[in-house]
């Protein structure tokens, strides 16, 4: 009986949050994955692919940009602040790593 509760609650917890993730967050897990491959060498800087890949990276930031705004207008104490305070960090360094990306 405990062993496929176990079993149970182990999957649960490995399936709900990609399950229950965002748009944004599902973005950027398939950003990552693009990363990933260009730093392997799936395709040169400046093929079709690559301009691909920018034009991804581009639309990310502007849903994450759009994500920002609607957290920070809502406040829910002070872990809330700081956490949206490393969303916009994060969300900054995002979008530099992509405009460094686009002039290579």
């Amino acid at each position: 009986m405990l062993k496929p509760l176990l079993a149970a609650l182990l999957v649960g917890a490995i399936a709900v949050p990609a399950a229950s993730a965002g748009p944004v967050e599902r973005a950027g897990r398939f950003d990552k994955r693009l990363t990933a491959a260009e730093y392997r060498g799936a395709w040169a800087q400046g093929s079709r692919a690559d301009h691909a890949e920018d034009r991804f990276d581009h639309r990310e930031d502007v849903r994450d940009r759009r994500e920002s705004r609607r957290d920070e207008a809502v406040d829910f104490g002070p872990r809330d602040v700081i956490e949206d305070r490393i969303d916009r960090r994060e969300s900054h360094r995002d979008r530099l790593e992509n405009r460094v990306d686009r002039r290579h």
